[in-house]
């Protein structure tokens, strides 16, 4: 098994440790644009599978050239790029999964499934944790549950130790955090597909200790292809985000005030962009999480006869300190790193760009979950 990651970032530090785990990978190739992020990379690993490059996103034909070395890619860099990455892995007949995160993208990757097909290519976007291992709980559930008929997906990643104002630790892509929270969020609701608000409709959520209270509030992305997939088998259907109580309050004074806006500015005769300022900001003065946790639940609902009835599916995954690697980096590149074994070893033998919870097992993958210490209650 030859695989080649796109990206040397804080995922891709999660995927190469899982990567390398596995006895069947033969090669790893990393390619990145930083030199520093490559050299990290190998004084973490220090194993000769693992070999790293530069390249340049934008350049296709260094992109193509990578991808025919390859049986399977990993992307891991912004979901910008990931439409031309499509199109190489179907030229070169490389399977393909990516992290995903944007709605309109996937659609334009989605539309090339015939293309895949007929290369024999499966590519498989919008992996990782939400979108992505979510999307798989929910067909696990909806498989089991015949009575269900509505379903809430709820997930956060949180600092083990929160520290005011935000409450919050930066622990993956700052340009994708702010992406979750301006673009308007899709809810599917009484069977047709809205428009919810940005970091609206708070509301509490309840944990065991050490958790506790949390909020959790709309934000784009999570529920990916799930309304499309599901629609005609469910009422309702929406994704919020977990953060401490007070968080999303601070984030929509940020939004209403226009700090998160991609359009210039002319602020004391210079043209800023509101949103790279702030991207900027977070960067230089949240810190990196690196004692993190991620909750999730994926709660079923639905009347059974004359009975209502409930149930969840939650994970409390913490930081690993053995390996060094954050829930996040966990919980997000371990789950597109199964999807893309078992793409490469056969076990998802369908062709085209596909949803994950049409293609995944879900069976197998949750036993992937586990083998890493990703436990799941209410299984």
């Amino acid at each position: 098994m030859r695989i080649l990651i796109l990206g040397a970032g804080l995922m891709a530090r999660g995927a190469v440790d899982d990567f390398l785990r596995d006895h069947r990978v033969q090669s790893l190739v990393v390619a990145d644009s930083s030199s520093d992020a490559l050299c990290a990379l190998h004084e973490r690993f220090p194993d000769r599978r693992l070999v790293t490059t530069i390249f340049a996103a934008d350049d296709t034909e260094e992109v193509t050239a990578l991808m025919q070395k390859a049986d399977g890619v990993f992307c891991s860099v912004h979901y910008g790029f990931n439409t031309e990455f499509t199109q190489a892995a179907i030229a070169t007949q490389t399977h393909m999964v990516d992290l995903g995160g944007n709605n309109d993208v996937v659609a334009a990757q989605l539309a090339m499934s015939r293309e895949a097909e007929a290369a024999g290519v499966t590519v498989i976007p919008d992996c990782g944790l939400a979108p992505g291992m979510v999307s798989v709980l929910v067909a696990w559930g909806l498989k089991r549950f015949a009575w269900a008929d509505s379903v809430k997906i709820r997930v956060g990643g949180i600092p083990a130790a929160p520290q005011p104002p935000f409450y919050y630790e930066r622990l993956f892509s700052v340009e994708g955090l702010i992406n979750e929270y301006v673009e308007p969020p899709l809810l599917w609701r009484n069977g047709r597909l809205v428009t919810g608000e940005p970091l609206g409709d708070v509301e509490a959520v309840e944990f065991d200790p050490p958790v506790g209270t949390l909020e959790a509030f709309n934000t784009s992305g999570g529920l990916s292809t799930l309304a499309k997939t599901f629609g005609a088998r469910v009422k309702n259907l929406d994704y919020k985000t977990l953060r401490y109580p007070g968080h999303a309050l601070a984030m929509q004074w940020l939004l209403h005030l226009g700090l998160f806006s991609s359009e210039p500015t002319v602020f004391d005769e210079q043209e800023i962009v509101p949103r790279r300022l702030v991207a900027d900001l977070i960067v230089a003065r949240v810190p990196l999480g690196e004692r993190d946790r991620t909750v999730v639940r994926v709660e079923f609902s639905g009347r059974d006869g004359t009975q209502t009835r409930v149930h969840r599916l939650d994970i409390v995954d913490e930081h690993d300190p053995k390996s060094g690697l954050t829930s996040m980096m966990r919980m997000t590149a371990f789950p597109a790193a199964i999807i893309l074994q078992m793409i490469c070893d056969g076990r998802i033998a369908r062709r085209g760009v596909l949803p994950q919870e049409i293609a995944v097992d879900p069976d197998a993958f949750v036993a992937e979950l586990a083998r890493r210490n990703i436990r799941i209650s209410g299984l």
